[in-house]
């Protein structure tokens, strides 16, 4: 915000235009005070004395108003000033960041409450749930070396200073929701049937939000997989570091 409003610039201009002015003043009083027929029963210099300090007073008065309107147009401004900084260092103690990786897991892979296991086929996603079965572990296990499947872990940990609230995963077009609070750890463990497909792409987009829903963060990973009759490869394609975005100040 300015010091100056267009209402306070209307007064400034009024000043202004007085001054300019200023100089006709002499003249119209020697002319229509001092020099006019009616008669008066104190004198010219009683007068003179008079219209000076008359017109001292209102120009004492116009800048004491003038600077009243300044030191509170200041005082305004300097108080914006401080809330919009204040704010920028709440956003900075509260500001999540999800880092994100991935490994390859085993049937002794154990879940947490905010885990998530992903059933891939292809490259669609079938079924999220929260806690291997016994039979998918069994599963899991006598996999390892069939090159038609790919186990993978893929984390999330929250480096941040605030939680991140509103988290949006989304696998290969399926969402999930939660919140990840600081210094919390979660996974999404998913298990890969390539089937007869030659290349698989798995994408993950996350956005999330800061607890005051101020600030929005934007990331994603990308992997490959390529397989044929005898091994299988994988590869992460893409991965981008959390871009703020749709900050609300």
């Amino acid at each position: 915000m300015g010091i100056f409003t267009k209402k306070s610039f209307k007064y400034i201009g009024l000043v202004i235009f007085i001054i300019i002015l200023t100089p006709a003043i002499p003249v119209f009083i020697d002319k229509f005070v001092f020099g006019n027929a009616i008669p008066s029963n104190i004198s010219n210099e009683a007068w003179a004395g008079f219209l000076g300090s008359y017109l001292g007073g209102i120009a004492t008065l116009v800048t004491v108003f003038i600077t009243i309107l300044y030191n509170d147009r200041k005082l305004e401004s300097q108080k914006q000033e401080e809330k919009k900084a204040a704010l920028q260092q709440r956003k900075l103690f509260i500001k999540p960041c999800l880092d994100t990786r991935y490994i390859f897991f085993d049937p002794k892979a154990e879940t947490e409450e905010n885990d998530r296991i992903v059933e891939i086929e292809g490259d669609s996603v079938k079924r999220v749930h929260n806690h291997f079965t016994e039979v998918e572990k069994h599963l899991i296990g006598v996999r390892q070396s069939d090159i038609q499947f790919l186990y993978l872990q893929y984390i999330i940990r929250n480096l941040g200073l605030g939680s991140a609230i509103d988290v949006n995963i989304v696998i290969n077009g399926f969402p999930t929701i939660m919140t990840i609070a600081k210094d919390e750890k979660v996974s999404f463990y998913l298990m890969i049937d390539v089937q007869k497909l030659k290349e698989i792409t798995i994408n993950i987009e996350i956005d999330y939000w800061d607890t005051d829903h101020r600030a929005h963060y934007f990331q994603k990973d990308c992997f490959v997989i390529n397989t044929d009759r005898s091994h299988q490869t994988f590869k992460q394609s893409e991965h981008t570091y959390p871009k703020e975005e749709n900050v609300v100040e």
